[in-house]
């Protein structure tokens, strides 16, 4: 029977209308992986955002961690986009429930722009900053 392997979020830098210099702006997209390392995604384009400082742009891995409250049972928000990733993955044959789900092995998908301004501030040497996963 086919199962979910991880779960994780991809995330994006976004310019909204009121940008304040200082602040990004990172869109974040959950989704789970399956044991055959399909991807399924929240059916929503954004399921949630984090708005950070740009100079702490290589901490927004822990920023996003800490937003979605891994180690806490989702509620709110959150467990309307697991649940809308469960459904997802119903119509494949995957039956697993927004807690389950959310206690899995995390994985940050930051895109190019994201990973670039995330090495640009990242203090000290240019290197990327090490990536953390619970």
């Amino acid at each position: 029977m086919p199962s979910v392997r991880n779960i994780g979020a991809t995330a994006s830098l976004r310019r909204t209308p009121d940008d304040d210099p200082d602040f990004a702006t990172v869109w974040i997209r959950l989704f789970a992986r399956t044991d055959k390392g399909d991807q399924v995604d929240d059916p929503q384009e954004q399921s949630t955002t984090v708005r950070i400082e740009r100079t702490k742009l290589s901490a927004v891995e822990l920023s996003v961690q800490m937003s979605l409250r891994l180690r806490q049972a989702p509620t709110g928000v959150r467990r309307e986009a697991w649940e809308r990733i469960c459904a997802e993955l119903a119509q494949r044959g995957i039956e697993i429930d927004p807690d389950t789900l959310h206690v899995l092995r995390f994985e940050f998908v930051p895109d190019d722009r994201l990973r670039k301004a995330m090495t640009e501030s990242w203090p000290g040497e240019s290197a990327a900053p090490p990536s953390s996963r619970r």
